[in-house]
């Protein structure tokens, strides 16, 4: 299982369905073409009859390069540059899966069960680079189990409901500028005299821990008319305290920095609340031929304002200031129906806003910004159950700028510039 990079604002993964894919997930909330209705909206599950199997993969193939600009060591340390690379690109491509079914009890009521990455991240830079106090490897996958049920109230209107079990686990490595720390332990002289001054003795750390979190969904489908549908869900947030271990290396020049229980491996653990979500949409036909969509995704980031982790040992919690907003994701999008319904082609447009509130608060850990999707797809009838389904997208993305103080006190500034590439492929079984 292969850890996703960002593809959707913050840490969201957006990678749920294949078909949604084509259309920029515009008519998510009303989709009831494919089993990624169970994430999106468990009360379009509802119109499946008999019993269906989506299947898909997605090839992510993003790029983060750093370009610098004025990266310092703090004025009270100097103020001499940050020595290192740009870092290279940074952003890995990957593969990530998901999986649904979906099953029809009764002429009312439905049951499915969704496997997918709802979060996830990873990056890495050169060891070296300016930015290594900062972030090197930086890796978050979530997995989400969504057993579901759906209840039709009336032909026209269905309600559905799901629980989640959420598996989070994350790894976060830098390099550890001993210089500063070593001035505010022993003083400038004595540490300059054992050869231990900023940038001239890095040490390293990483954290790796995991956590398991349990949440929930609903949502209400309508069918006003038989050519109109409108759909509402909402997701809830996840708490997860990821609990595990900080390991540290140190040069043996500056060993004599880990007497106070500091700086020496330990336990630790990171509290972080993954947001809830509130998804609208509505999807139209204006003909046999045409339909079009359209979603807004609210997504509550604002439950993101630092990540913080405590250590056992006698070393100070890491404070990630990162003061999220909230966002919106607003999609459209057009399905054209050949006239022996064998092909369906579709289009799509989203903007999706970043809940980074500026270049103060931007990690390089997660260098975010305003994104434009683009995207394409197909529908191929292999026989009359079973589709296949394609799409393609590009991500055009802003060149976010990045003013960010470490807590050692040096400056990374520069500007980041980023896009991304997405592909999926995608089975459908009705059976």
């Amino acid at each position: 299982m292969a850890s996703a990079p960002v593809s959707g604002a913050g840490i969201a993964v957006m990678e749920h369905s294949v078909k949604e894919l084509g259309q920029a997930f515009s008519g998510a909330p009303t989709n009831t073409s494919d089993g990624s209705m169970v994430f999106f909206n468990p009360a379009a599950m509802s119109q499946v009859r008999g019993k269906l199997i989506s299947v898909a993969s997605y090839y992510i193939a993003p790029s983060a390069t750093f370009h610098n600009s004025s990266s310092q060591l703090s004025p009270q340390l100097g103020g001499t540059p940050l020595t290192g690379g740009n870092g290279g690109d940074s952003a890995q491509s990957v593969f990530i899966p998901n999986f649904y079914y979906v099953q029809e009890l009764s002429n009312r009521i439905a049951f499915g069960f969704g496997f997918n990455i709802p979060y996830g991240m990873r990056n890495s830079y050169d060891s070296d680079w300016k930015g290594r106090y900062q972030a090197i490897d930086s890796e978050i996958l979530t997995i989400n189990l969504n057993p579901s049920l759906s209840f039709k109230v009336t032909e026209k209107f269905s309600l559905g409901a799901g629980f989640n079990v959420q598996y989070l686990r994350a790894k976060l490595t830098n390099a550890v500028d001993l210089g500063p720390a070593c001035f505010l332990l022993q003083g400038a002289l004595p540490c300059l005299s054992q050869g231990i001054a900023p940038q001239t003795a890095d040490g390293h750390v990483s954290l790796k821990g995991d956590s398991v979190g349990f949440g929930y969904n609903f949502g209400a489908f309508y069918t006003l008319a038989p050519d109109t549908r409108f759909g509402v869900s909402y997701r809830s947030r996840i708490a997860h305290d990821v609990k595990g271990d900080a390991n540290f290396t140190i040069p043996d020049k500056a060993i004599a920095l880990t007497q106070g229980n500091i700086l020496v491996d330990t336990h630790a653990v990171t509290s972080v609340t993954l947001p809830d979500t509130v998804l609208f949409g509505f999807s139209h036909y204006l003909n046999p031929r045409w339909e079009v969509s359209a979603d807004a995704l609210w997504t509550h980031w604002s439950l993101v304002r630092e990540l913080r982790t405590n250590f056992s040992s006698s070393q100070s919690d890491d404070v990630q200031n990162l003061r999220w907003n909230d966002t919106w994701r607003y999609a459209f999008g057009v399905n054209y129906f050949s006239a022996t319904n064998k092909w369906i082609l579709r289009t799509g447009f989203a903007y999706d806003e970043t809940p980074v509130p500026n270049a103060q608060h931007r990690s390089p850990r997660i260098p975010d910004s305003n994104r434009y999707w683009l995207t394409a797809g197909f529908t191929y009838a292999v026989r009359n159950n079973i589709f296949i389904h394609g799409a393609y997208a590009h991500l055009f993305m802003d060149n976010p700028s990045i003013s960010r103080r470490s807590v050692t006190g040096d400056f990374l500034s520069g500007q980041f510039s980023e896009q991304i590439n997405i592909g999926g492929l995608q089975l459908d079984w009705r059976f």
